[in-house]
C-alpha cells in the first residue's frame, strides 16, 4: 500500500475515534475506508488518484465521443447508430450535451452547463 494511501486512511482512523460516540458517522467513516481498500484491491488507485487531482475542475468534464456543427448533423448521425456507450456525450456548436434515448427511440440532447454557471447557482 502506498504512503499516501496509508496517511489517509490512518486519518480516517483517527476521525473515526473522535465520533466514536456517533455511530453513524463512524460507520460512514468505515465505509469510506473500505471504498478506499477497494480502489486499491481492484488496481485503480493512480485512477482515483488523477481524479482527485481534476475534481471539480473542467479536466475531469466528460470528453466527448464525436463533435457535431449542429444539432440536426448530431441527431443525424445519432439515427444511425444502433447502440451507443452508456452516458455518452456529444458536443455539439461548442457544447457539451448527454445523449439519451427515449422509449420510442427518439433521441435527445441534454445541455452540460458550465462550470461558471454551476459555480454561479452556489
Amino acid at each position: 500500500m502506498n504512503s499516501k494511501l496509508e496517511d489517509l486512511l490512518n486519518s480516517l482512523e483517527s476521525l473515526a475515534g473522535r465520533h466514536a460516540n456517533e455511530p453513524e458517522t463512524v460507520a460512514t467513516i468505515e465505509t469510506v475506508a473500505k471504498a478506499l481498500h477497494f480502489i486499491q484491491h481492484i488496481g485503480r488507485a493512480n485512477d482515483f488518484w488523477e481524479y482527485a487531482r481534476v475534481f471539480n475542475t473542467e479536466e475531469a468534464w466528460p470528453k466527448p465521443l464525436r463533435s457535431f456543427a449542429s444539432r440536426e448533423e448530431a441527431l443525424a448521425w445519432l439515427q444511425t447508430q444502433p447502440t451507443l456507450p452508456y452516458e455518452v456525450v456529444l458536443e455539439v456548436a461548442g457544447v457539451l450535451h448527454n445523449v439519451e434515448r427515449m422509449p420510442k427511440g427518439d433521441w435527445v440532447l441534454i445541455r452540460f452547463p458550465s462550470l461558471k454557471e454551476l459555480e454561479s447557482e452556489e
